[in-house]
């Protein structure tokens, strides 16, 4: 891809190569395959996926899996020029455990070396495709200085920036100074145990209603919480009766999020839509294997609308039969399709709501 361009999205985050074992019914495991992944790796083929023209800065080292990692993303339509190939390290990998019983997962990193290297010059270099960006999004694995210079340069050029704190202790507000950080940040999207360590209550409500607009909290199968200014609002989750591995659902929301936000849609629409997508993602094995193109994400969304409507109408249904006999109506005359618009219409106070 030509460099200098603008871009829609720009994730400052690094990436990892997962090694999965998934466990059997016995308790044993058997060997997965290697999978391209990391947080910022991530989230950015899950905005470029939803169709944002997306750049990612970061470091690999100039290794096997750096290689592995930086075609993953370009063939996922990521810009990878800025990623930074450094001799003489090795690239993050890690080992996850994929749970038997809930398709869950336990992720030991095995080398930290390379994210390591993400350190504030690398945001001075390359504050140019910074600004061409209309949203950033970046998290905590990285040296908290970096961080901190990146939501000051954000802050300070009027940027909109999406923070996934997924080394929340680092944003902690025991350290009062992380509450001005937190001020200067756009989003904060998080989990319900990265929102407890930050703010350090397990009252979730309490922090979304202190932050409206800013902090969403993603609740797992309990779905995803925030505040808009006016209430609470709490957007049930998808369910999906087929989890295969949930490896990079929080990615594939995180990603889906900014790219809904910078086409302007409301934060309502945002999460609902990153919703679906993150339920996509958990029917494949690997963190990005699953994460839906915004054509695919578009046709799932329709798809799953149509069978609530399909249930709202047969609920609907049942509704003016149940009114329909307590009208007097025959039963007979209700079975005969013929007669259901004359039911309909006898039937007072019926709506699609009852």
């Amino acid at each position: 891809m030509e460099k200098n361009k603008e871009y829609d999205i720009t994730v400052v985050g690094g990436g990892a190569v997962d090694v999965e074992r998934f466990e059997l019914v016995d308790g044993s495991y058997v060997q997965g395959e290697r999978h391209a992944g990391g947080k910022g790796f991530n989230q950015a083929i899950s905005a470029a996926r939803a169709g944002a023209y997306t750049a990612i800065i970061g470091p690999v080292g100039n290794d096997e899996n750096g290689k592995f990692l930086i075609e993953n993303a370009k063939k996922n339509g990521v810009d990878t020029s800025y990623v930074e190939v450094i001799e003489g390290i090795k690239t993050d990998w890690a080992k996850i455990k994929i749970r038997y019983e809930d398709k869950d997962n336990d992720i030991q990193r095995m080398s930290g070396e390379a994210i390591n290297e993400l350190k504030p010059e690398l945001i001075r270099k390359n504050k140019d495709v910074l600004l061409k960006s209309k949203t950033i999004v970046a998290q905590l694995k990285c040296p908290k200085e970096t961080t901190e210079e990146l939501i000051d340069f954000c802050y300070d050029n009027n940027k909109t920036l999406i923070l996934t704190p997924c080394r929340p202790e680092k944003l902690s507000i025991e350290d009062k100074r992380n509450l001005e950080y937190i001020e200067k940040i756009t989003y904060i999207t998080c989990n319900e145990k990265e929102c407890q360590t930050i703010f350090n209550t397990d009252d979730i409500v309490s922090c979304v209603e202190k932050y409206p607009n800013k902090l969403i909290v993603t609740l797992g199968s309990k779905g995803v919480m925030y505040h808009n200014g006016e209430s609470v609002v709490h957007i049930p989750a998808i369910k999906i009766d087929n989890v295969v591995d949930t490896v990079g659902a929080g990615d594939t929301f995180a990603g889906n999020f900014a790219a809904s936000i910078t086409k302007g849609l409301s934060i309502e629409e945002a999460v609902e839509r990153s919703q679906y997508a993150s339920s996509m993602s958990i029917m494949e094995k690997g963190a990005t294997e699953g994460m839906p193109t915004e054509e695919e994400l578009d046709k799932y969304i329709k798809s799953i609308k149509n069978i609530d409507l399909e249930n709202n109408s047969s609920v609907s249904m049942q509704s003016i039969v149940s009114n329909a006999i307590n009208e007097g109506i025959a039963k007979e005359d209700i079975e005969k399709s013929d007669k259901m618009e004359q039911i309909k219409e006898k039937v007072e106070g019926v709506t699609k709501d009852d």
